[in-house]
């Protein structure tokens, strides 16, 4: 089993320095023990519960939730029942096990987990920010999964993940875990070769094995075949850094544009007898969002222009694909009539959060936490989004001191709101 021996304190500069060195920058499976410490453990562990609970309560699938029972991935109906009994807030994962998948062999897999904790979000992004400042971030962004169960085999047998998306798993157990895997070309060229293979036991002599227990952080490249044993029950977050091939970097960029400049429309379109000559165009220029600024593009600037502005988003995200729950989806939090909670509070960009923004003429365009949202200009806006991003403790009535010389305290308020429902800032108490 290949280790890292590391000398220097765990998630530091130099400790993710010599991580890239061992795994020969991202390209060899490496186990790195006892990179964890308790009281991380006990954290994670504790927002990998809050994470099923909050997809429960949202009864949501959407971003990748998946039920084994006995190694079988359970239907829509059995999800329909499980999203009523998620777990309690004073139960821990082991509790909720033992409750809801008494003397069974389960598997849960939780994606895009980024979304659905602020609390782990932070976390996960203060361990990794040191590495990102190293190698840079990821094109597409980072996502997290989340693993939980005693299912044995991982029920998508023997495997590879998708091209260029390499995975730090940092174990929380309780029980350990055995990775077992086998270089590309290699297994390819086995007897009873096939993607996703349950035929487990004839491969595994010529496997490499890595066993990690709680605590541990084991790393592998995208392009091993590979399948874990978990044959105890315990929980792991892992890190996605999604390296994308160019076609994949095009399509999402496409998706960008689609979220921002069409709008939804379900109404039916009837056939056309005088189909080439007919001006069906209209029909898709009525559900393009206009923007005067954006129509004189030509078509290479106006991809540059969702280009620029993908990654921005990006960037205000501390690198994570998603966005998070704003306050209005976990709180009911209103932007337009609750923003006086923030009178008189301290409020925290925390680290390593940034919101940036860009002028075009009297507008300002702010990203923050992947989402971008226009107010009119004012130069202290400048000023509050720069001492924001000292990720300092700053309070509410000295941030609009300046701006409420020209505009209404509830206008500087407003601007707060809209960073802090989309939080971009915390109230700090």
């Amino acid at each position: 089993m290949d280790t890292l021996d590391a000398k220097s304190k765990p998630f530091s500069f130099d400790w993710w320095k010599e991580f890239t060195n061992q795994n020969q920058n991202f390209t060899e499976t490496v186990v790195i023990e006892n990179a964890i410490n308790d009281l991380d453990i006990e954290f994670l562990n504790n927002e990998t519960k809050n994470v099923l609970r909050q997809v429960c309560l949202k009864e949501t699938n959407n971003y990748g939730f998946r039920v084994y029972i006995d190694n079988k991935e359970q239907d829509n109906n059995f999800m329909v029942d499980f999203f009523k009994n998620p777990p309690f807030e004073n139960e821990d994962i082991i509790q909720f096990a033992n409750r809801v998948f008494p003397n069974k062999k389960f598997g849960i897999i939780l994606n895009r987990c980024e979304k659905f904790s602020y609390e782990l979000t932070k976390k996960v992004s203060v361990l990794i920010h040191p590495l990102l400042e190293t190698i840079g971030t990821p094109l597409t962004g980072l996502d997290i999964t989340i693993f939980i169960g005693n299912y044995g085999w991982t029920p998508l047998g023997i495997h590879q993940d998708h091209i260029g998306e390499n995975v730090i798993h940092l174990h929380l157990g309780p029980g350990p875990k055995d990775m077992y895997t086998w270089e590309e070309k290699e297994y390819k060229i086995l007897p009873g070769f096939k993607e996703n293979n349950q035929d487990i036991e004839p491969m595994l002599k010529h496997s490499k094995k890595y066993p990690f227990k709680t605590g541990d952080i084991f790393y592998m490249p995208w392009n091993k075949y590979h399948i874990g044993f978990s044959d105890e029950l315990s929980s792991g977050i892992t890190i996605w850094f999604n390296n994308p091939t160019k076609e994949r970097f095009a399509n999402k960029l496409i998706e960008s544009l689609k979220l921002q400049y069409i709008e939804k429309d379900n109404t039916i379109l009837n056939p056309e007898k005088n189909f080439i000559e007919s001006n069906t165009f209209l029909n898709f220029e009525s559900i393009l969002i206009k923007d005067e600024k954006i129509s004189k593009l030509n078509t290479i600037d106006f991809f540059k222009h969702i280009h620029d502005e993908y990654k921005i988003s990006i960037a205000s995200n501390a690198g994570w694909a998603s966005l998070p729950l704003s306050q209005f989806d976990t709180n009911g939090y209103n932007v337009d009539e609750d923003f006086t909670i923030l009178q008189n509070e301290n409020v925290l960009t925390p680290f390593p959060f940034k919101n940036y923004y860009k002028i075009e003429n009297d507008t300002l365009l702010v990203f923050t936490r992947g989402t971008k949202f226009e107010i009119k200009y004012h130069p202290e806006l400048i000023t509050i989004i720069n001492q924001l991003n000292t990720n300092n403790i700053c309070n509410v009535n000295d941030l609009l001191m300046k701006i409420s010389l020209d505009w209404p305290n509830n206008a500087g308020l407003y601007f707060l709101s809209l960073l802090y429902d989309k939080r971009g800032i915390e109230i700090v108490r």
